[in-house]
């Protein structure tokens, strides 16, 4: 037994197992690395690798996620491409998720496999194939299906690898939240009522059962939501602590006197903070007078729709976006002169829903508005909601239009009458101003534009459509970062004071037009034939879409319909004087952006994606924007002046081959000075003598 084992291990240690050792090694090697490998992403964009989002999305599954692959194999180019892309994709997703992630690819030969993607509305597409110096077609499946808990969604005609993680991603988070709202939450939301006990005395209706009450709304929505939030009553004792609450979370803040000079003997507070981590949402409680003269809690009735509105626009990974209605906006409904196509390309991951600001406050569930091109004037209390959203950490997106563009009626229209153009003072314009970016009149020319062209007909320029080239386009920003282009139309500007921006505040501009751009205020009219450029000097940049975030301070003083003083009782003190949470406002030039002149149906061309970049970045929700620009072919060449071009053009025809040259002669030189340093060092004395008398 000794003896074999000797002859193994010599055998083993000797020369002759080299190869048989090196195949046992490159097995196991493979087996290891099939069981735990990683990869390297050296793309820019990151394009095989998922994105922080969604990552997100799959550690918010609490159930098996089953994902079926109706995918046809061998298709022609591009499309073979595709689905290389989607089976590396979903590795990455199986290898985040683990057991939580099921994936099955079905052989679309198989009749019974055709007749089960057709069930779940999987169709057949026709693509283009090149064989043997034929074009033909191939009928091809290219879709998959993702099935979680009770929800089935399908994502058909996947053609290309241009936003496919983002489609995916975004389909599983709509699916998880219909399934529960707090779903991959780490802890527990804390729902927190603040009440004080010196209001018990004023004999206020619905005060003394308000903690039953809202713990009667706690139990019905933490059950719904699986015990995720948890309960904290508090009660702030001094005046001291009261003051520090309301301008933290901006609840109201109460008030009253029984001296006889006046002055405010009392303050309090009421209402409810749902917290997780250092996002919190407030559901403040306000009074209210009753025929009688006394005082009665306001909004109970609704208290648990507006528990679960706040819950959801804490965690939700579906947001609601509230989209102002009532003052001439663009209609969503319309295709042909609304902004339809924003809102069907905005639907893959939020709801749009109207907010009337004429009798009631933005809904403490939502944390963004869109104020679509609004033509009538916003009345002050509307303004006042809209600055107390803003305050409360609201976030904005206003597409503002310089002009209502009047279209001829009757005979006007039928002899080529032209439209009117009305200036639009909707009241926001003094908002942002007071927030520092301040609405100029006038549309913004430029000569960089987008050029119609006619066949047998001269180019005519559009100078009321600028073209922002990359130049003119945020590179820090993630809303216009990539993006090698965007088509402004019928825009105006906004100004600000760069240098003088508040502390805790940020101002940047987005889009810009090129310096060869001008304004245009009087006498408008936007035919384009007869149209010329003024003289240089009247020309400069002008800034058509503006970023503010950080902590604002109100345009307003006090609340529109605030009381004067508290001598005859209690004053429920509604008004925010600042920030209690930072927010964003995004403030655009036009609203035509959104329509379908500019605007196409998929979302791919760069006006959509920069409009759907601010929407995302404006909700919070960052992480989409890179994952939807993976892969796109969107960026280009910077813009150089001719001379550069000419350098260039000179380097690589005639430097680079001149370079190898040198190169080459220098090594050759390298080498025969060494093999004389050798030859010399090693030389025998009589080598050396045959060598000198050659």
């Amino acid at each position: 037994m000794k003896k074999a084992l000797k002859k193994i291990w010599a055998w083993i240690s000797g020369p002759k197992s080299d190869f048989a050792l090196f195949a046992v090694a490159l097995v196991l090697l493979n087996l290891v690395g099939y069981r735990a490998f990683f990869r390297v992403d050296l793309t820019p964009q990151r394009s095989y690798s998922l994105s922080p989002a969604s990552h997100e999305a799959i550690r918010a599954l609490e159930e098996p996620l089953s994902v079926k692959v109706f995918f046809t194999k061998n298709l022609p180019a591009p499309y073979n491409s595709v689905e290389r892309y989607l089976r590396d994709l979903l590795a990455e997703y199986g290898s985040a998720a683990g057991k939580r992630l099921t994936c099955e690819f079905f052989d679309v030969q198989k009749p019974e496999n055709q007749e089960l993607a057709r069930s779940y509305g999987i169709g057949v597409s026709r693509v283009q194939e090149l064989k043997d110096n034929e074009v033909g077609v191939k009928n091809a499946y290219m879709g998959i299906v993702l099935v979680y808990a009770d929800a089935i969604e399908t994502l058909d005609g996947l053609a290309s690898t241009e936003g496919l993680e983002y489609r995916i991603t975004t389909t599983i988070g709509k699916m998880v939240s219909r399934t529960s709202v707090l779903s991959g939450l780490t802890g527990k939301v804390t729902m927190t009522l603040y009440t004080s006990d010196e209001l018990s005395k004023f004999g206020i209706a619905g005060y003394k059962d308000l903690e039953r009450n809202v713990r009667a709304v706690y139990d019905r929505v933490n059950n719904k939501n699986r015990d995720r939030i948890e309960f904290a009553s508090a009660v702030p004792r001094s005046k001291a602590e009261v003051e520090e609450i309301v301008a933290k979370y901006g609840l109201h803040r109460i008030g009253w006197s029984d001296r006889k000079d006046g002055t405010e003997s009392g303050v309090a507070t009421i209402g409810i903070v749902l917290q997780y981590g250092d996002r919190f949402r407030a559901v403040p409680f306000d009074l209210a007078r009753d025929l009688f003269g006394g005082y009665a809690i306001a909004g109970l009735d609704g208290l648990e729709q507006g528990v679960s509105d706040a819950l959801q626009g804490l965690v939700s990974q579906s947001p609601v976006i509230g989209y102002v209605t009532g003052h001439g906006e663009m209609a969503l409904e319309d295709e042909r002169n609304g902004s339809a196509r924003f809102a069907e390309n905005l639907s893959d991951m939020y709801e749009l829903k109207p907010v009337n600001l004429s009798g009631a406050d933005i809904p403490s569930g939502m944390d963004t508005i869109v104020i679509d091109g609004p033509k009538a004037a916003f009345s002050e209390a509307e303004l006042y909601r809209v600055d107390q959203f803003i305050m409360r950490g609201g976030n904005v997106i206003a597409f503002l239009d310089p002009y209502d563009v009047i279209q001829p009626q009757g005979e006007m229209a039928y002899y080529g009458g032209q439209p009117t153009y009305r200036p639009i003072q909707s009241g926001l314009e003094r908002l942002l101003s007071k927030y520092g970016a301040a609405p100029e009149p006038g549309y913004v020319l430029d000569k960089n534009c987008y050029i119609a062209r006619q066949q047998g007909q001269d180019d005519v320029p559009i100078y009321y459509a600028p073209l922002l080239a990359k130049e003119s386009l945020n590179a820090k920003s993630p809303i216009s970062r990539g993006l090698a282009y965007v088509i402004f139309l019928q825009s105006g500007g906004f100004a600000f004071d760069e240098k003088n921006v508040p502390s805790g505040r940020k101002i940047r501009a987005l889009a810009d037009s090129s310096p060869e751009s001008w304004v245009m205020k009087d006498n408008v009219s936007l035919m384009p034939y007869g149209m010329s450029p003024p003289a240089p000097d009247a020309m400069g940049k002008r800034h058509l879409a503006v970023l503010l975030e950080g902590n604002f301070e109100s345009a307003f003083d006090r609340a529109p319909e605030a009381e004067s003083d508290a001598k005859d009782g209690l004053v429920s003190e509604r008004h925010m004087p600042k920030s209690v949470r930072a927010g964003k406002i995004i403030a655009i030039g036009t609203s035509a952006v959104t329509g379908s002149a500019v605007m196409d149906r998929d979302g791919r061309e760069p006006i959509s994606i920069f409009v759907r970049n601010a929407v995302d970045y404006a909700a919070g929700k960052e992480d989409l924007i890179a994952m939807r620009t993976k892969g796109l072919s969107l960026n280009t060449l910077s813009k150089t002046t001719a001379t550069a071009r000419s350098v260039a053009r000179g380097v690589n025809l005639y430097g680079l081959p001149l370079l190898a040259a040198v190169a080459g002669l220098v090594a050759w030189r390298i080498r025969a000075r060494r093999r004389k340093s050798i030859r010399e060092r090693y030389m025998t004395a009589e080598a050396a003598k045959r060598e000198a008398d050659k």
